[in-house]
């Protein structure tokens, strides 16, 4: 086996990944690569053969942390809501679900982000990602006629993102102790007057 095949194996690629996350949930953002390699039983080499450096190893954890809740599966579905509140709810209700489970993680890298490059790295990809999927959720409304034309579609993209946001989820959940259905039932009910049509 050559030294690319080896450092290249999906499987040590997944055990880093893993180790990595865990070590985030360990270590908070005091994490190193050192910590990683470690707990992945690879060499420090390796990590850098597989991810460069710490910003690219936790820019893969955040995408390997999507992948593994199946995010891309879940975003489909919310996609094929039969009509825009429809839609609108199924979003509110993944959002809320999404935050749930990476929430130990997220909390680190958003307190982090401005102290530390990886961190915020990995905090400003995920946002990224998330501004593109609101943005296409909207799009979908816009296409079926769904979308008030008091709007843009980037404007009421941008508004999805903050009204959906990690500090606001945050904020209604854990500091106000908010459940779920109560977080869904609020926010969809204050996006479906904001953002639809009639």
């Amino acid at each position: 086996m050559s030294t690319s095949d080896r450092y290249g194996a999906p499987d040590t690629r997944t055990r880093i990944l893993t180790a990595a996350w865990d070590a985030l949930l360990d270590q908070g953002p005091h994490v190193t690569l050192a910590d990683v390699a470690a707990r992945a039983s690879v060499s420090r080499q390796a990590l850098y053969l597989h991810f460069g450096d710490r910003a690219g190893l936790l820019v893969a954890v955040v995408n390997h942390m999507d992948e593994s809740l199946d995010l891309a599966e879940s975003l489909a579905r919310v996609q094929g809501a039969p009509d825009g509140a429809a839609l609108i709810e199924a979003a509110v209700r993944l959002n809320t679900t999404f935050w749930a489970q990476v929430h130990p993680v997220a909390q680190v890298l958003e307190a982090g982000r401005h102290d530390d490059e990886a961190l915020g790295s990995a905090w400003r990809d995920r946002m990224r990602f998330r501004q593109a999927a609101f943005r296409e959720m909207v799009g979908a409304l816009a296409d079926r006629g769904e979308l008030s034309e008091e709007w843009t579609v980037d404007d009421a993209a941008a508004t999805l993102y903050a009204v959906a946001h990690y500090d606001t989820w945050r904020e209604l959940i854990i500091e106000l102790g908010w459940t779920d259905d109560r977080y869904v039932e609020s926010m969809a009910r204050l996006l479906r007057r904001s953002l639809l049509s009639g």
